[in-house]
């Protein structure tokens, strides 16, 4: 979703470029938070650097060799039974992906650095959150809730926060608001006693179709074939959490709906889709299981965030930030009983965001912004931004 668009402006420039000489990764320091107010930013899927552990680590999301390089290491993450394959071991998070100058003077592209020096400039206590987007969505809420109480503990307890998130990075967000980074439980809003104020930002509350063309097909970056590879995205339960609420997302050549369900395992290994593609897997039990795994972490997070009778008002103020006037994935079309991923429905949204899912499915109360910026764009936007620091109580003059 986040990556799409990035990836297809990394591989323009890879067509015009022949060296890389002085490529680099712009870094945006930020000083640690100080006073009783901090905003911390949540990156969206694919929106965090990711390093190699170790004494010497390395980058392996992504850089700007990816643009230029077919790859040969994926960024799977193990699961029982996985076949060997080329790949890179244990990674970090280090920081939201910020701006690649791919040649001095000439190109670069902006993902959080923008938003990240506005926040710098503009909004005490600007803080930043980076986490390992291939994981599941509850854990990475789980690591959310703790730094934010290491924040507010940092702060002699009196700090309040404010979140300001971007697509997956809101569901992180929500769970850990809602429930406090754990399993669900009893208490509403368990994660949100020191927060004050939300921003989300093009989060995709009910999913998002476009994800499914990815888990088939794999995602190029740049010219890198192998690092977001179908074999890769079929260990990410985050992959899977952004696919929509509803497996029926399918829809006939005219456009009527199409009786096929998605989180039917069967389809998977029957169909062909994803990793099964290949026949010799079909019948491969490990494989069978690690989908099983990823459609019930898929259905767990949507029954976490899914509305309920009875639930309060949350105890902090909500923007909400929609992207519209871009044709958007709606739905994928079947033709003769066969899928074509090639021939996709399409709605209003931001280009990777359809706008009826950018707003909260939860019955909670919240201002709406809708900006005619792309995705990625959005956290760039300049009537955006400033929207994010009149919301939180720092009006730009």
């Amino acid at each position: 979703m986040l990556a799409r668009t990035l990836l297809r402006r990394c591989f323009a420039w890879a067509l015009v470029a022949t060296a890389l000489t002085g490529c680099s990764v712009a870094r945006v320091n930020l000083a640690p938070p100080t006073g009783d107010e901090v905003t911390l930013l949540v990156p969206g899927y694919r929106g965090s650097f990711l390093f190699t552990e170790g004494p010497e680590p390395e980058r392996a999301w992504f850089s700007p060799g990816d643009v230029v390089t077919r790859g040969e290491r994926s960024l799977a993450l193990p699961f029982p039974g996985q076949r060997p394959a080329s790949r890179f071991g244990p990674l970090v998070p280090d920081g939201p992906m910020t701006k690649l100058t791919l040649i001095p003077l000439l190109a670069s592209i902006d993902v959080y650095r923008p938003v990240m020096e506005f926040g710098r400039e503009r909004l005490p206590g600007f803080s930043a959150f980076g986490y390992d987007w291939r994981r599941d969505v509850r854990e990475s809420a789980g690591k959310l809730c703790a730094r934010i109480e290491q924040l507010v503990a940092e702060g002699g307890g009196r700090r309040k926060v404010n979140l300001v998130v971007h697509s997956m990075g809101g569901l992180v967000a929500l769970h850990c608001l809602l429930h406090g980074g754990s399993e669900p439980g009893t208490q509403p809003w368990a994660g949100a006693a020191h927060v004050q104020r939300v921003v989300f930002v093009g989060t995709p509350f009910r999913g998002s179709p476009g994800i499914f063309d990815d888990l088939l097909e794999g995602t190029a970056t740049g010219r890198n074939t192998a690092l977001l590879r179908p074999e890769a995205l079929f260990t990410f339960a985050s992959s899977f959490q952004l696919l929509p609420w509803r497996g029926d997302f399918f829809v006939d050549a005219a456009g009527a709906p199409v009786a096929l369900d998605a989180f039917a395992p069967e389809q998977w290994w029957q169909r062909g889709w994803s990793v099964f593609e290949e026949a010799a897997l079909r019948e491969d039990m490990a494989y069978r299981e690690q989908l099983a795994r990823m459609l019930e972490a898929r259905r767990a997070l949507a029954d976490a965030l899914a509305p309920r009778e009875g639930l309060p008002p949350p105890p902090f103020q909500t923007l909400v930030v929609v992207g519209t006037g871009r044709p958007t994935t709606s739905g994928y079309r079947m033709k003769d009983g066969v899928l074509d991923v090639d021939d996709e429905a399409k709605a209003d949204g931001d280009g990777a965001v359809l706008a009826t899912s950018a707003v909260p499915a939860l019955p909670l109360p919240f201002e709406r912004l809708d900006s005619r910026a792309e995705h990625v764009a959005l956290m760039s936007d300049d009537e955006v931004l400033r929207a994010i620091a009149r919301f939180l109580g720092h009006p730009v003059p």
